[in-house]
Parts: structure tokens; sequence; C-alpha cells
């Protein structure tokens, strides 16, 4: 089986890729490829990020949920330990240039201002180690994980370094084909409703009624309608969630089961 992750090898989605599946890991150049690449048949599963517990949704990843043939399978929380990782015999003091993702340089921040580093964004984290490397200068820096540091065999300089200890990413594992919905676990769908007072309170009260959790919810726009939305919503399933569900179905266009998984835990260290 092959599974897709958005990254080069070392990246925190091959970091998460490895706790969520077995198979060939295949690294691809964006959350597109894994999706196209997914819905081609090229691989078999597909892992994308979804959210950060510091720095939000994955907005690309909500839209290609919405837009492709893919379903949600499984749910994995990463705990983000950021390095700065140069040159073996480079030193701090020396570093003026910092390259990695936008998010991990936004949760990075502080660290950065702190010590005068000019951030420049890359496509990846530790495609920005790669790319510090073959440039083979001193005063530039990555951020990413102790694997991507190993594996092109550069030094870490220092250790989480990100603004806040409490730093996760939420990581969807991906399928052609949707899971049966199984009890406990959570249940993710999209919908648009109309634009009219109190259309949204309908969908609420619809899982109030079955005593039934939303733990997210997330709008989006509507790209081919300006300033209208569409809502992810986030469930966690009891013995009421189908016929809430279809309920919900019946009073919402478009609509859309995005998937059925369990839920996952946050382990704290």
């Amino acid at each position: 089986m092959k599974i897709g992750y958005f990254g080069d090898p070392g990246a925190y989605s091959n970091i998460a890729a490895t706790h969520m599946a077995q198979g060939e890991f295949v690294p691809l150049d964006s959350v597109r490829s894994v999706f196209n690449s997914l819905q081609s048949g090229d691989i078999g599963l597909g892992v994308v990020p979804i959210e950060n517990s510091i720095e939000g949704a994955v907005n690309q990843t909500y839209d290609f949920l919405f837009k492709m043939d893919a379903y949600i399978i499984k749910e994995y929380y990463l705990r983000i330990n950021h390095c700065l990782i140069g040159f073996p015999d480079a030193s701090l003091k020396e570093i003026k240039y910092v390259h990695s993702h936008p998010q991990a340089l936004a949760q990075c921040s502080d660290y950065l201002y702190s010590h005068g580093m000019k951030p420049v964004s890359e496509y990846d984290t530790a495609g920005s180690v790669k790319i510090i490397k073959e440039q083979e200068t001193k005063n530039h820096a990555a951020i990413a994980s102790e694997i991507a540091a190993k594996l092109n065999q550069m030094e870490i300089l220092e250790r989480d370094i990100e603004n806040n200890k409490y730093n996760y990413t939420r990581f969807f594992l991906l399928s052609r084909e949707p899971s049966k919905l199984e009890l406990p676990s959570k249940t993710s769908l999209v919908f648009s409703t109309e634009n009219k007072p109190g259309s949204l309170f309908k969908i609420l009260k619809i899982f109030d009624q079955y005593k039934i959790n939303m733990t997210k919810i997330e709008s989006r726009p509507v790209q081919y309608n300006p300033f209208t939305y569409l809502f992810f919503i986030d469930i966690e399933n009891n013995e009421n969630s189908e016929i809430a569900i279809k309920e919900i179905e019946g009073i919402t266009s478009p609509f859309k089961v995005l998937g059925n998984y369990k839920i996952a835990s946050i382990t704290k260290n």
C-alpha cells in the first residue's frame, strides 16, 4: 500500500503518516498532489494536515475535502517540536535567515524576533533543510523536525523553539472509500445553508435535539458564489447520529459526509 503525504522525508506529515498507516510512504509536493494522487489511484491512502492548535485551519485541505472524492478514515494529533537546524560547524550567532513553511515560521515567531533572524518562507519544513544545505551558507538555518536534521546530516542548533509548548497539528488519513459509522467515533460534514435568519441555528438545534456534541465548526467561502459560505463541522457520534445527519442533508445544499473515524486522543508530553 502506497501512502502519500505532503512534504519531504522528515516532514511532520511524514511523521504523522508513520503513526497512522503502514506501507510505502510517498513524499508529494503539495496538499493538492496528495488529493490528486489519491483520486488517480497512484496512492492508496493520503495524509494531510487539517489544523494547528496555534495557527488554526489549513484552508487548502478543507477546500479539497469539499471538492475531491476523498474520505477521512482516521485522525491523529502530533505534538510539534520545532528545531533550529544549520550546518554542523555553524554557531547560533551567525544565523541571519531562517527558512521554513509559513506556519512553522509563525509558530516560532517569538524566537526569531528575539534573535533578530529574518524568516524566509518555503513550501515545506523538511524541504527547507534541504534548501539551506544546497545553498552552503552558514548564516542560513531552517525550522523543521529532528528527523529532518538527521536525514540531511545537518546540526540541531536549538530545540523546542516554538512559541507555545502545547503545539499540536491534527492530521487526517484519507481513502477513496468511506468507513462505516461505529461508536465511539466522529463524523465530519460540510454543507451550506440559505442566507436567511436562523438557517444555521436550525442545524445546531438538530444536534441539540439528538444530544450530539459538536467539537468543531469552520467556515469557508463558496468559491462559485461570492459571500456565501460552507460550514465544516465535526461531531461526536451517538446512536442518533444517522438520523440527525439525514435531517441535515434534507435542509442543506450542497451537503457532503467527509468521513467517519475513531476519536483520537491528544498525548501531552
